[in-house]
């Protein structure tokens, strides 16, 4: 039997299959082994043939000044949550909290591992 990645056209993996080649549609399925799922790997589409490619972990930094938080580096298209609300990263981006408190910033990128930053304004 063999285990195949159905991904979106950004390279995210949304499932993977398991079956006979003959017994289900493969013509945009890519065979994966054992290892890949859709939480540890994506799609490299950057060459002629696709494959399956771990996922990184974020090179980010941030810093902080009094209520605002400055993340560095991320990947465009990150998307950033914290307290119910999202935003979708260009690289250089800041929160401006309200209350001086803990928080958790979440990260997540279909190329990256899903990351939790936790960050303390005052």
């Amino acid at each position: 039997m063999s285990r195949y990645a159905d991904y979106e056209g950004n390279g995210e993996i949304f499932c993977i299959v398991e079956g006979d080649p003959g017994a289900i549609d493969t013509s945009r399925l890519i065979e994966v082994g054992e290892n890949v799922s859709d939480e540890t790997h994506y799609i490299d589409m950057s060459q002629a043939i696709y494959f399956a490619r771990r996922r990184h972990t974020f090179d980010t930094s941030h810093s902080i000044d009094g209520l605002t938080v400055t993340f560095s580096n991320l990947p465009p298209g990150t998307i950033v949550q914290v307290q119910g609300h999202e935003m979708l990263s260009d690289g250089d981006d800041s929160i401006e909290f309200d209350v001086p408190g803990t928080y958790a910033v979440a990260l997540q990128h279909h190329q990256y591992l899903d990351e939790t930053v936790e960050v303390t304004v005052e």
